[in-house]
């Protein structure tokens, strides 16, 4: 018995170690970046949960010894003599809670009856002034009550949880549920999603003009919400009185010109107002958006090229005024890649697409835009990590407005540290 219940503490304390362990390697080896976000309390939280069960472990471990005396053991011998004949004798083991009781009930009633059968003696006196009788009651009782008991009550077991309960092939199941998959898990699960996986989340279907995500990534929405963040200017003295400075002269040209004039300037492409696409039905204004916003608030390569995100080129297609800012300007981005599938008759495109995480990689989505190459598309891997460099533009397909990369210059490169972006 107490070999079985060794073994049994040992397979709880090593189920312990493994599930305290795997995710303490998650979090050592890196691959916790891929399935949870680095803000917020996730990762910490995982890895002080792994701790915690390796410490349970080893104290459940270090402490099996003193479990046995924990428990209570009675040996009791139950001895009837006689029909109601108790005695009782409790013996314990040391060590325990063991009683030792000793009852010996002895009780005698002897009845004698006399005279009459009823065994009453009566006698009567009759007094003067009463009705002169003379009473006179003569009881025996003898009762012989001789009780022994004795109990005897083996040692008992307790058993405490899904390990100790049930028979073997039960613990065996548990042990296979809780272990097994578990292992399999973190040694042969990828990384990343497969294809398959990307296409199932409704990849083919974007919607441009709205997202969970619009205000973190929208580039309108980011710097409307700077603006309104920024101090007011302050007033400024001047010959004729107080004068109030604004970031942008009256006579500041419109978005879709200054545009044109930066694209010019630069030899990246001769654009004039009829390239600007009209806005679709979806997409908004979130306020004045130039050229000198964007590149306040998005880095350049060396060669000028604005590094976005595929989310925020994504989300361009929901905002007229960064579509007239944005066309024609050389853009790069880094992403991974998988045939087009949906307005590509001639071949000429490629769609590269991140995944985005709002939680954890369990509700990550994919936000997406077509590659053009005018020509045929050249042949990447699927899921293949490649730099995209090329000028943006914006076609009307069905109902939306879709932001389209010219490509210029298309290379396989490496994953990004953060595959994932959150």
């Amino acid at each position: 018995m107490k070999a079985q219940r060794l073994l049994i503490h040992l397979l709880s304390v090593l189920i312990l170690i493994l599930w305290g362990g795997v995710m303490i390697y998650f979090h050592v080896s890196g691959r916790v970046i891929n399935y949870l976000p680095s803000d917020g309390l996730f990762r910490p939280l995982m890895l002080i949960g792994g701790i915690g069960m390796v410490v349970l472990a080893l104290f459940n471990l270090l402490t099996y010894s003193q479990d046995e005396g924990a428990c209570c053991s009675h040996d009791h011998d139950h001895a009837h003599d006689g029909p109601c004949g108790h005695d009782h004798g409790h013996a314990s083991k040391e060590g325990t809670c063991g009683h030792d009781h000793s009852h010996d009930h002895a009780h005698e009633h002897q009845h004698e009856h006399q005279d009459g059968g009823c065994g009453h003696d009566h006698g009567h006196d009759h007094k003067e002034g009463c009705c002169d009788h003379d009473h006179a009651h003569g009881h025996a009782h003898t009762h012989d009550h001789s009780h022994g008991k004795a109990h005897d009550h083996e040692q008992h077991d307790h058993a405490h949880g899904i390990l100790e309960e049930g028979s073997w092939i039960g613990r065996l199941v548990a042990v296979t549920i809780l272990a097994v998959p578990l292992t399999l898990a973190a040694v042969r699960s990828p990384d990343q999603f497969s294809a398959n996986a990307i296409l199932n989340k409704n990849f083919y279907t974007p919607n441009y003009g709205t997202g969970a995500r619009a205000e973190q990534f929208s580039l309108g929405n980011k710097m409307e919400a700077a603006k309104a963040a920024a101090p007011k200017p302050a007033a400024a003295k001047t010959d004729t009185g107080t004068a109030t400075t604004t970031a942008k002269p009256d006579n500041a040209p419109p978005p879709g010109v200054a545009a044109a004039s930066a694209a010019m300037a630069d030899g990246t492409k001769k654009v004039n107002e009829k390239d600007i696409p009209a806005p679709a039905q979806e997409s908004k204004s979130y306020g004045t958006f130039t050229l000198e916003d964007l590149k306040a608030q998005v880095p350049q390569s060396k060669d000028g090229n604005f590094i976005l995100e595929v989310p925020e080129l994504y989300y361009t297609g929901g905002d007229v005024e960064v579509q007239k800012v944005l066309t024609g300007q050389m853009v790069e981005t880094i992403a991974q890649v998988l045939p087009e599938k949906v307005n590509n008759e001639d071949g000429h495109r490629l769609r590269i697409f991140r995944m985005l995480v709002q939680c954890c990689a369990a509700d990550a989505r994919p936000y997406s835009v077509p590659v053009d190459f005018g020509k045929k598309a050249p042949e990447f891997k699927e899921m293949a990590w490649i730099k995209v460099v090329g000028k943006m533009g914006y076609k009307k397909e069905g109902d939306q407005t879709v932001p389209i990369i010219e490509a210029t210059k298309v290379e396989e490169t490496t994953a990004p540290d953060n595959a994932m972006i959150y």
